[in-house]
């Protein structure tokens, strides 16, 4: 039997390698694009009529992942970029044969980008490899962004950043300019040493979809140690800036027979960069009058649903306190700050938070502080809230990190903590991607009967086109109580997950775009004191496929 293990896992993680048909590491020369430095303003407009843009040097060495993979784009595609001390610009060319046929409904921000024809593109200000920044726009110049943690593996799209975007169809294709401030960005103290970059356009009619670099399927664009370089950036932003922005409101009441009364609020939010890779913010009384609602939810399952953070102080550098133990367990949840159980709002007294890089370290820390609100029973308290995250670069593409979360309310603490490790490859075989790792926390509450309590995650993911492997065991421990964190599940819990599809390409199958098999699919809850069954959800896929034509 243990012999039998051992060879189905050496046949499962050499099939790849054995069938892999990708080799390389898919980079087309000039791998590096220089940026023009220009002192004439640029009108964000789509036409790329200045004159800077005709002396900028174009890039147009763009690949097939899909449809044909390894040839040239069937439709000339070109992108220059400008810069002067305040802003970054991007040119993009979409030179279309059939300009009526260009396909873009969406105007909205934040659109669903993968339905129509698109460009994308990706910055990694530190040329890190693992962060950076998503933005997408379309012909009709509708803007969508996100930030990029871990190599792709974490994308936060409710972000959203202060930039710019033209866009315009002509008889010659689609065309789009986007200025991007560098007070949105966050980047090194050396940008002359160059940034991470890459480009992506989705032509829809012909379901074809380029990339400037890394046109591997077996990754995306948002894995930003694929991209490219970008040189030549220098003198950026040489004022330090300051953002200060004070809100206020006021109005006035009465009653019939009684004096008027007046009413008012205010509250201030500061911004400052002490230096180009650290931002600083302070806020007083913060006000959410402008957040996006939640979208209405009827849950008819007996666990805890989770919303996404919509407020923008939480939202900036939310990637850099990801800590996620599983989808059921996040010892970190932004939303349990100023938000009472039932989702109404807890006034916020003020705070601050820092977030910064530097040599390989990352670094996020916050302190809030609510008010006091209710009576009796239904009272809470005054309570400050403190997180720290910190994490560290090793190898190409791995790291380490700490975390810590505080919650002090008068005669109580509820405190959680912990650790993570996480090794990440792309070289595995034929330039495959691996990814394992370990995450533990520890929850201490000093009124709980259990005072302190154990929860962990141990993975592996082999994520790739011909091969997906997946596995996972996560376990929530009786009494762990992460009480600024989320848990679906009241009880404690054991998860185990794993996922074995293969999804080849026949080329003897004209009209197929790819097949999948999927031979297993299981996820299995635990009770983890009784051991009894909670969940169960099993997938057995013996054939599906889809057309070249999207069907």
């Amino acid at each position: 039997m243990p012999f039998r293990r051992a060879s189905l896992t050496l046949i499962l993680f050499s099939l790849p390698a054995c069938l892999g048909t990708e080799a390389g590491a898919q980079t087309s020369e000039p791998s590096v694009i220089q940026a023009l430095a220009i002192t004439a303003p640029i009108r964000i407009d789509g036409l790329l009529n200045e004159e800077a843009w005709e002396r900028a040097r174009h890039i147009s060495n763009f690949t097939q992942r899909e449809l044909e993979f390894g040839s040239a784009v069937t439709e000339r595609t070109e992108v220059a970029i400008l810069f002067d001390a305040d802003a970054l610009y991007v040119g993009f060319w979409g030179f279309d044969s059939e300009p009526q046929r260009i396909l873009a409904n969406e105007m909205a921000r934040d659109f669903r980008w993968t339905g129509e024809d698109n460009f994308e593109l990706v910055l990694d200000p530190f040329d890190d490899d693992r962060n950076g920044y998503l933005f997408s726009t379309n012909p009709n110049g509708a803007m969508a962004d996100a930030l990029i943690a871990d190599n792709g593996s974490t994308v936060n799209r409710d972000w959203d950043g202060v930039w710019e975007v033209g866009a315009r169809i002509t008889e010659d294709g689609w065309f789009a300019e986007l200025r991007i401030p560098f007070s949105t960005l966050r980047f090194g103290p050396n940008p002359g040493a160059g940034w991470g970059v890459n480009f992506e356009r989705n032509i829809r009619r012909k379901r074809e979809q380029v990339l400037w670099q890394g046109w591997s399927r077996d990754f995306n664009l948002e894995q930003l140690s694929r991209a490219g370089l970008l040189l030549g950036l220098k003198d950026l932003g040489s004022e330090t800036p300051l953002d200060v922005r004070p809100h206020g409101v006021g109005g006035m009441e009465w009653e019939e027979g009684s004096d008027r009364e007046g009413l008012g609020d205010f509250g201030l939010d500061m911004s400052y960069r002490p230096s180009s890779a650290v931002r600083v913010n302070l806020t007083v009384n913060p006000d959410f009058a402008q957040v996006e609602s939640d979208r209405e939810e009827v849950n008819l399952t007996r666990f805890s649903l989770f919303y996404p953070e919509k407020r923008e102080f939480f939202l900036e550098g939310q990637e850099l306190f990801e800590f996620e133990i599983g989808s059921d367990t996040r010892p970190f949840y932004s939303r349990r700050i100023g938000l009472a159980p039932d989702r109404t709002e807890v006034p916020i007294l003020g705070g601050g938070r820092v977030l910064g890089k530097g040599g390989g370290s990352t670094l996020g820390a916050m302190v809030l502080q609510t008010a006091e609100r209710g009576r009796g029973d239904e009272r809470i308290p005054s309570t400050n809230f403190g997180v720290v995250r910190w994490k560290q670069d090793v190898l190409d593409e791995s790291s380490v990190g700490v975390l810590a979360v505080s919650l002090l309310q008068p005669g109580r603490q509820n405190l959680t903590y912990g650790f993570d490790l996480n090794y990440a490859t792309s070289e595995l075989f034929n330039e495959k991607e691996f990814e394992a790792g370990l995450v533990v926390a520890q929850s201490y509450t000093s009124d709980a009967e259990i005072k302190t309590a154990l929860a962990h995650r141990l993975y592996f993911s082999f994520p790739n086109d011909l091969v997906e492997f997946l596995g996972s065991w996560v376990r929530s421990g009786e009494g762990f109580n992460p009480e600024v964190g989320f848990q679906r599940r009241g009880e404690p819990y054991q998860r185990f997950f794993t996922e074995l599809a293969i999804s080849p390409r026949p080329r003897f199958l004209p009209f197929i775009q790819q097949v999948e098999i999927k031979p297993f699919e299981i996820s299995y809850y635990m009770d983890d004191k009784s051991r009894e069954l909670q969940s169960f959800f099993s997938e057995f896929v013996p054939l599906a496929f889809t057309t070249r034509s999207g069907e």
